[in-house]
């Protein structure tokens, strides 16, 4: 596969490389909580991103004070993945480019992804436990949905690599921010004509080597 002088494919993670939009959400909704709330005080400005990601997990302690990481990592364990996850990114990485995730979902469902594809680069958000693997209402941020320009940046000063030999992969606005870096633009089953109308391509379906095809014939 020529991927027309691309050296990095950068993905987000929840709603392109898996079939579910959220995996917070998807966690959320199997503790049975709802983080309404805490989603409008920091679209509002009145809480930062690590206290929103404070938040939502303090709703999964309040709910199961003994909640495990292991109990975590079954949720996610169950979101389904896309069609030829494995063979895609093969392909792309067998041409030549690196390929990273650069998510603001859940570091662990990056790791199962892992297990299945060869990603040069993860960036996702952790969430920490106590010493003896249960989890507490704190974390690391890695990847800020909205500042996702930066992540993609630090990737293409780390590996060498310019804007014009980047693609990357989303399918909410906040994927935007990475469009901007990239040459090439790929808006995977995204429902937001924002980001549809900032991506040089737009891709629909369950299948990721619909993503290798428009690599190997992006102008």
């Amino acid at each position: 596969m020529n991927l027309q002088g691309i050296r990095l494919v950068v993905f987000d993670m929840d709603g392109v490389l898996t079939a579910h939009p959220s995996s917070w959400e998807f966690v959320h909704h199997a503790m049975g909580v709802d983080n309404s709330e805490n989603l409008r005080l920091y679209r509002e400005g009145k809480i930062s991103y690590m206290d929103f990601l404070r938040s939502d997990v303090n709703l999964w302690v309040s709910r199961d004070p003994g909640i495990t990481m292991d109990d975590v990592i079954r949720i996610l364990d169950r979101i389904p993945l896309r069609d030829n996850l494995g063979r895609a990114v093969t392909e792309i990485r067998d041409s030549g480019a690196a390929t990273a995730i650069v998510s603001g979902g859940i570091y662990w469902l990056a790791q199962r992804i892992a297990r299945q594809a060869v990603f040069d680069q993860i960036y996702a958000n952790m969430i920490l436990t106590d010493s003896t693997g249960h989890i507490i209402p704190d974390g690391n941020v890695m990847v800020e949905p909205r500042h996702k320009d930066s992540v993609i940046m630090a990737i293409q000063k780390n590996l060498g690599v310019s804007e014009a030999q980047t693609a990357s992969v989303g399918d909410t606005v906040q994927d935007g921010a990475m469009f901007r870096h990239s040459a090439v633009s790929i808006a995977f089953n995204s429902v937001d004509g924002r980001l549809t109308g900032m991506a040089s391509h737009s891709a629909h379906g369950n299948d990721l080597l619909e993503i290798t095809r428009i690599l190997s014939g992006a102008q």
